[in-house]
């Protein structure tokens, strides 16, 4: 039961929830996915070991999801998203400045996994996407849209997180990054709820005392999609579909960031270009991000994730076979700008098909599909690397898994919520 609220914000709070994620996940970007790129060679030589496990390690992390996703959305959509900030991102933070200490590369994976890793999915990525997904509905889609735009930033500053490297070592850039994660993190967890019902508003600022306006996002059986458990969801053939889809676009890109900095170096290029990379694609991601996802709220949101798998499978055919760095250039930034796409539109089109009452639950219930991918994908394109000495085979294979995605996310329709078993 929805309590109106006698005094309404000037700004709907929604886009409170929508700033604190752009600034969250822009955080998680810039000193962990995208900025653990930056370590791969560091660490490995730090540590006497191969590219290829510490993009195991990388990768292992991420599919942390696997046994703990279904568990994390569980409490967030029991807990709240800003209970499981406040208990992330210290995890989080003291994970990079104990890292740093660490003497051999068995107890850093320890800590890595169990600190950054698990630290950055419970208080970061998980709660965000929960908290805007809850407070939008009808605007879902820019809503995401500008919230993922925080990948973009983050992604933009990898150089730094590069230069941090190079100046004071990998152990002195962790316990800065340590630091950074909570100074920053913490004060975003204070601006996060976890619906607006609980706070006498509704999803788009829609007034609650008129529930009937055309406009309204309240929850109508015309409007809404359906309100469906996480055991319905699995149920249903769009459940898998969507997840495989997803997880192969996870993957794909995965791959490419991991290896990134060592298919720079493959074509004589520097670190310093490699991290240029990210440069150009926090820039061109964002289009992507902002309007595909704006589009989504009024064209077929599964339309246009199809046509950008297909543009990312084009472009990485073409990375494969590049010959040089400015070569490679032509071809990221189209690329970059199909990914920013591919990142925000699935969050908004999850809500769509199963609603947002058990969304973090049946979000952490295709985790482990997630992470199956995730690991696979970057360890296989890194072996093959050091196999074969070009990334040409394993950004194919790739390129041929974006294309299917393509196709399987077309067959993810709406389900349709099953009866329910008349009462005795």
């Amino acid at each position: 039961m929805i309590t109106p609220n006698t005094k309404s914000p000037r700004i709907f709070f929604g886009w409170w929830v929508i700033f604190g994620g752009l600034v969250g996940m822009g955080l998680n970007t810039a000193l962990n996915y995208h900025g653990l790129n930056v370590f791969v060679r560091p660490l490995a030589d730090g540590f006497g070991v191969s590219v290829a496990a510490i993009a195991a390690l990388i990768s292992f992390g991420r599919i942390e999801g696997a046994f703990f996703g279904p568990i994390e959305g569980y409490l967030v959509d029991k807990l709240g998203p800003r209970t499981l900030m406040f208990v992330g991102i210290p995890l989080m933070g003291l994970g990079f400045i104990l890292a740093s200490f660490a003497p051999n590369f068995p107890i850093f994976c320890v800590i890595f996994l169990i600190g950054i890793n698990l630290g950055s999915s419970i208080g970061l990525m998980s709660s965000i996407t929960t908290a805007v997904a809850n407070w939008w509905h009808r605007h879902r889609g820019r809503a995401f849209g500008v919230m993922w735009l925080g990948l973009s930033i983050g992604a933009a500053t990898v150089p730094l997180t590069n230069a941090l490297t190079e100046s004071l070592g990998w152990r002195g850039a962790f316990r800065i990054m340590g630091l950074a994660v909570m100074i920053i993190g913490l004060p975003i967890a204070t601006l996060m709820r976890h619906k607006p019902e609980q706070y006498g508003m509704l999803p788009d600022g829609d007034p609650p005392t008129n529930p009937t306006k055309e406009s309204s996002t309240s929850i109508t059986t015309q409007t809404a999609p359906p309100e469906l458990t996480v055991w319905e969801a699995i149920k249903t053939s769009a459940f898998w579909y969507f997840a495989i889809a997803v997880s192969i676009r996870i993957g794909v890109t995965s791959a490419v960031g991991i290896n990134s900095f060592l298919l720079v170096e493959s074509l004589g290029g520097t670190t310093a270009q490699a991290g240029s990379l990210f440069v150009i694609h926090g820039i061109c991601s964002a289009p992507g991000r902002l309007f595909l996802s704006w589009a989504g709220d009024v064209i077929n949101k599964s339309l246009i994730m199809a046509g950008s798998l297909v543009l990312l499978g084009i472009c990485l055919l073409f990375i494969a076979r590049a010959t040089s760095f400015n070569e490679l250039i032509i071809f990221w930034v189209p690329f970059a700008l199909a990914w920013g796409g591919l990142s925000s539109l699935p969050q908004s089109l999850r809500a769509d098909l199963f609603g947002r009452e058990h969304y973090a639950t049946i979000q952490g219930a295709m985790s482990p599909i997630h992470s199956a991918f995730t690991l696979v994908t970057p360890i296989m394109a890194a072996w093959m690397f050091e196999s074969y000495g070009s990334y040409e085979l394993p950004f194919t294979i790739l390129a041929i898994s974006a294309f299917f995605g393509g196709f399987l996310i077309l067959l993810a329709k709406p389900p349709v919520k099953p009866p329910e078993t008349p009462k005795l």
